[in-house]
């Protein structure tokens, strides 16, 4: 995979992260959203990795069902098609015979003007099918503006917070020129004249590809964006429907967890606990999972093999939770250490580690 797809799969991940951290599945707009946005991607990948996160096969099988629905509409018309050229052919045989009969006209001079006829039809036909193509083609040229459903969107909205500041950056369409941008602190802008939220007009300079929008000074929080498109018409100003993008800036939760060991009289281990605890009034845990080391400890996943694997769970400031590590899954001289099963996850959570020495099953 190269490395500009292995990146949008990365990004496309969190973005559905964030969506799936404020309601509980992917629409279709969402989707279409992507498709604008990663440009590296198909279809296929999109709704395969939404999918995966949200372990829930159902994306990609609406996509493969549509496609199947579409492969039998395609040879449902190829075989009407057949058939009406079959029925041409078979009428035209049976005109030449009744000619051929009622007027003994010569044969050979009959197939030949038949063919003549058929040829010339066939030309006026393509020529007719040229002629739409053409006119097809000017009308797409020249899209008329009437309300905010055939207004076109930009192309994709990337946002990102780095070193303080907030940035949206987006790809200009050709027939765009000018945007309202709307953000609110709780939740998406219901429209373009939203009263409640923040408001700027962006215009395209110098003909640009991409245009961008910062945020200098950003709060802690969640910024909901709502981005329009702005055409005027008939004197009016439209605006087309929104493009929402949810830009989480919050330092990550801290999850705390230490290693508990009991040993028998002679000094074997008896038992072992994972204990995991948090500074959060109520923190809805990730999926967790203890990866063990020999000799030293693992710095990645994948230095190491799974000891225990955490579901999704909740823990408080005032409960802390355990589970029961596999004591057959442990050895001597082993180190283990507390992974996110979704590396994405770190933009939201962090791990905090005990010691080194407190990870050693000596």
């Amino acid at each position: 995979m190269d490395g500009g797809k292995e990146q949008e799969l990365q990004e496309l991940s969190e973005e559905i992260e964030i969506i799936l951290s404020i309601k509980d599945d992917i629409s279709q707009d969402e989707v279409e959203n992507f498709k604008g946005k990663f440009l590296s991607l198909s279809e296929y990948d999109i709704r395969k990795k939404i999918s995966e996160v949200t372990k829930n096969n159902i994306y990609l099988e609406e996509f493969e069902k549509a496609n199947i629905n579409e492969k039998i509409e395609d040879n449902i018309e190829i075989n009407n098609i057949n058939d009406d050229e079959k029925n041409t052919i078979k009428q035209q045989e049976n005109s030449t015979a009744d000619l051929l009969v009622n007027n003994e006209i010569n044969v050979d001079e009959k197939l030949k003007e038949i063919e003549f006829e058929s040829t010339n039809e066939n030309e006026e036909l393509k020529e007719k099918i040229k002629c739409e193509e053409i006119i097809d083609k000017s009308k797409e040229k020249s899209i008329e503006i009437v309300d905010e459903n055939n207004i076109p969107e930009i192309s994709f909205v990337k946002a990102e917070v780095k070193y303080g500041q907030l940035s949206l950056e987006w790809a200009w369409n050709e027939k765009i020129d000018k945007i309202l941008i709307c953000y609110r602190m709780d939740k998406f802008p219901v429209s373009p004249k939203d009263s409640a939220a923040f408001q700027v007009v962006v215009a395209r300079e110098n003909n640009m590809e991409k245009g961008n929008y910062i945020i200098n000074k950003v709060n802690e929080g969640n910024y909901y964006f709502s981005i329009y498109v702005m055409v005027n018409y008939n004197g009016k100003t439209l605006f087309s429907k929104a493009q929402r993008r949810l830009v989480v800036n919050k330092e990550p939760s801290e999850i705390f967890y230490e290693i508990k060991i009991k040993k028998n009289l002679f000094g074997k281990v008896k038992s072992a606990e994972l204990l995991l605890s948090t500074d959060e009034k109520k923190l809805d845990l990730p999926q967790l999972v203890l990866i063990g080391k020999f000799g030293n400890i693992p710095i990645q996943k994948s230095d190491g093999e799974p000891i225990i694997n955490i579901d999704y769970d909740s823990v408080t400031s005032e409960d802390l939770i355990s589970f029961d590590i596999p004591i057959e899954n442990l050895s001597k001289n082993m180190y283990v250490k507390l992974f996110f099963v979704d590396d994405s996850n770190s933009k939201l959570y962090r791990i905090v580690s005990p010691s080194k020495e407190n990870l050693h099953f000596k």
